[in-house]
């Protein structure tokens, strides 16, 4: 009985020399050891969530500090070194022929494309819009459940929100998610529907918002590349509130920055060129994470001195009914000289300035999670301007 009792214990003795040995090398877990030690009872998935929790001076402003378990700063994962980051970034510029005519478009992604397209037409025919104008569209890419979407649809009532998510289990949340088409559906997916019927979220949408299930890449590439879209709808503003994507470092290229897919991203915004304003936000992005952001600005300085534009890639690579495919061995390589400058502010604290609008709502779930145990959340705003030659 004794013998048993000390193999039991030595585990947790060599758990707490490893951490002690962590305070010694001043990494993520050191101020997480006398919670540890208090109680080493403590679920290891508990306690691994408890980890990410570091001291960070950015959470609070009056310089005290504030620590939960969602806190992710350079402790917890550390930032990427710029010329690491310029170099990924360059290389999807470059490689981008290749990852747009990889492969096709997913067939569920196409069908929720031409879903959007017959809600736009819908909403125009029923605001009696002439038809020479364009419906204004904001894109609420990775929406989740949809309780953004439904938000930005209060927000927004003379435009047309449109959520995006891959995801059919957090979609199905929402009562007012409706799939038209399951032929595809796998076993687990009926599952999911049907688990997610009984237990989702009364999110009514408003008569201008639409929720689909598509791949977010496809999805941009099918407003990119559709002449009735660029003769139908003009994307006002787009927004992504997932708000920590890959916190570990070995996750840097599935982030939206560092992914090959943020050309896509950032020619979204730059679609229509002869339109934009200078006092108008066109990229929001969220999150807890201000290392996050802080990247995801740098990345767009990047793709600015590229001089990449939406303009220039359709004249090279799409022709006029979009299903153009050249040699795309050499790559991608601009040629415009900063034909576009992009302004980004922030990242802004915005959980204080909820805290104090009454009139301000959490934009997500996980905003709401984060109001209520006191975590920070930033925001990211960019603004297109025009060419500093025009």
């Amino acid at each position: 009985m004794h013998t048993m009792m000390r193999a039991r214990r030595l585990p947790t003795m060599m758990a707490y020399q490893r951490l002690a040995t962590n305070i010694h090398a001043g990494n993520r877990f050191q101020h997480n050891i006398a919670a540890y030690v208090a109680n080493p009872a403590t679920p290891r998935r508990k306690r691994r969530r408890n980890f990410l929790g570091v001291m960070s001076m950015d959470n609070t402003v009056d310089g005290t500090t504030k620590v939960t378990q969602y806190t992710i700063n350079d402790s917890v994962c550390p930032p990427t070194e710029p010329d690491t980051l310029e170099k990924i970034v360059q290389k999807h510029i470059h490689t981008l022929p290749r990852y747009w005519f990889s492969r096709p478009v997913a067939k569920h992604t196409a069908e929720a494309f031409q879903e959007a397209m017959d809600f736009v037409n819908e909403y125009r025919e029923k605001k009696q819009l002439p038809d020479t104008s364009k419906v204004n569209v904001i894109l609420d890419s990775g929406c989740g459940t949809g309780k953004s979407s439904v938000i930005l649809g209060g927000m927004y009532p003379n435009c047309v929100v449109i959520g995006v998510d891959q995801s059919l289990a957090r979609l199905s949340r929402n009562k007012s998610y409706k799939q038209s088409d399951y032929s595809e559906e796998s076993d687990s997916e009926k599952q999911t529907r049907a688990h997610t019927s009984s237990n989702n979220q009364d999110n009514s949408l408003n008569d201008n918002v639409l929720l689909l299930r598509a791949e977010l890449s496809d999805f941009w590439k099918c407003c990119l590349s559709s002449i009735q879209w660029h003769e139908s709808a003009s994307i006002y503003k787009h927004y992504l509130l997932y708000p920590n994507p890959y916190p570990k470092k070995s996750r840097l290229k599935s982030r939206f920055y560092a992914h090959p897919a943020f050309p896509l991203l950032m020619m979204t915004i730059m679609m229509d060129g002869d339109v934009l304003s200078a006092e108008e936000e066109k990229l929001v992005v969220r999150s807890n994470w201000k290392g996050y952001l802080n990247e995801f600005k740098a990345a767009i300085g990047i793709w600015q001195d590229c001089g990449g534009t939406f303009s220039e890639w359709k004249t090279t690579y799409l022709a006029s009914d979009g299903s153009n495919s050249p040699d795309t061995a050499d790559g991608w390589h601009p040629t415009s000289d900063t034909p576009i400058i992009f302004e980004s502010s922030g990242p802004n604290r915005m959980d204080i300035v909820i805290k104090d609008d009454p009139t301000l709502l959490p934009m997500t779930n996980f905003e709401a999670k984060y109001l209520e145990c006191g975590e920070s959340i930033y925001e990211l705003t960019t603004r297109v301007v025009r060419s500093r030659e025009n």
